[in-house]
């Protein structure tokens, strides 16, 4: 017996001792989102953004304090510490004297300083560059999910001390579009003004009419005036009357408008934020739409009943769209075979069709309205309610 358990023990001795040198393998000690595949990014600063560092020894001339940074990851030392700067934006002047370092099991990097200055705003930038997980992954600063590089991707955060606010800090997040309107709806204005509205100061300079672009379905430019403008927002109008039974298309050039920030703040961050991921070196142009018709599409509504579903739309019906290819039934157990009623003496001489169960139900019922129905003005169903119809989401489920 005894020699039979030696090569089992032996073997374990020799698992006991071995070090697992291979990056990907996994280890269960790790929290979720963390390893290779996963780009880090920072989860919490302190101070927080744009808030005041606190003097840690206030018994001692100066302001004495540290910064304080967790990942989300576990970072590689040596380059989450030459990652980071900090420059002082209240004179544009680089900070040293700096003491960096980083504690890998609380995934936390310190950056004290003994004499900040008073009265002053900072920004505390972390290159993506260098700083990398111990996998060796990028880190990510816009949190886009994507290595966009440097600086794109760089994690910056704000703060300041006694004698300054948080008025001085500089933006860390480019500007981007609050809303715009009119948007993705029908109107029945040829001389609808386009207004823009942006969550950030702009540079009224580049709210220009060359950063702006209206076309009609057909391809033909619309000829744009400026109507109003202010630091956060403009209006356009077309030089003449559009034409009714078109989609026009609004486009803004994003690299050509900027917002308007304090100095220092860095270059890239001035550039408009189009699809909201945050800074990258190329954005793409944002496009908006709304359709120019006094024509309303048709709308339905469902109603249950023992033996059927009745469904009543908003308009008179085209009758060869309402198939049963058009308009079903599920239950728990899948589709209901049915057979249609069609009728145009609904409340208001409009359209209702009655879907008659061809077997008894089980469950819960759904219907579907296919947004391919139309009114006999041709116009196509409008599931989403916003006043165009026979788009990719105006299919009906009710």
């Amino acid at each position: 017996m005894r020699r039979a358990l030696l090569i089992p023990l032996t073997l374990l001795v020799i698992l006991g001792c071995e070090k697992l040198e291979n990056p990907l393998n996994p280890d269960t000690n790790l929290p979720l989102g963390t390893g290779a595949g996963n780009l880090p990014s920072v989860a919490q600063t302190e101070p927080v953004y744009r808030d005041e560092l606190m003097d840690d020894e206030p018994g001692t001339s100066g302001i004495q304090a540290t910064v304080v940074v967790t990942f989300s990851d576990y970072m590689d030392p040596d380059s989450v510490v030459k990652s980071a700067t900090v420059v002082n934006t209240s004179t544009g002047q680089a900070v040293t004297g700096l003491g960096v370092s980083y504690e890998a099991d609380a995934r936390k990097l310190y950056i004290r300083h003994q004499d900040w200055t008073e009265g002053s705003a900072y920004v505390l930038t972390l290159s993506s560059v260098l700083a990398r997980n111990r996998w060796g992954t990028p880190l990510d600063g816009n949190r886009n999910g994507k290595a966009d590089g440097s600086p794109y991707d760089d994690e910056l955060t704000t703060f300041y001390t006694q004698g300054s606010s948080s008025d001085s800090c500089v933006p860390t997040w480019p500007p981007a579009i609050q809303e715009i309107d009119p948007d993705t709806v029908r109107m029945a204005d040829t001389l609808v003004a386009v207004a823009v509205w942006f969550d950030s100061e702009m540079d009224t300079t580049t709210l220009v009419l060359s950063n702006f672009r209206l076309v009609r379905d057909d391809g033909a430019p619309v000829t744009l005036t400026r109507f109003s403008v202010s630091p956060y927002h403009v209006s356009l109008m077309p030089a003449a009357g559009l034409s009714f039974g078109h989609r026009y298309t609004f486009t803004i050039l994003e690299s050509t408008v900027k917002s308007k920030a304090p100095a220092n703040t860095p270059a890239y961050l001035l550039n408009l934020d189009t699809d909201y991921d945050g800074p990258e070196a190329a954005e793409p142009g944002f496009t908006s739409y709304f359709l120019c018709d006094t024509v309303a599409p048709p709308e339905v509504e469902a109603e249950h009943y023992a033996d059927r579903v009745e469904f009543d739309f908003t308009k008179v019906m085209d009758a060869t769209t309402l198939t049963l290819e058009n308009i079903r039934v599920f239950d728990g157990a899948g589709y209901v075979p049915g057979s249609l009623v069609v009728t145009n003496d609904a409340p208001g001489n409009l359209t209702r069709v009655c879907y008659y169960f061809s077997r008894p139900t089980d469950g819960n019922l759904r219907a579907f309205v296919s947004r391919a129905t139309k009114a006999r003005s041709g116009a196509q169903l409008d599931g989403s309610y916003n006043g165009i119809g026979g788009e990719p989401w105006d299919d009906y489920w009710w």
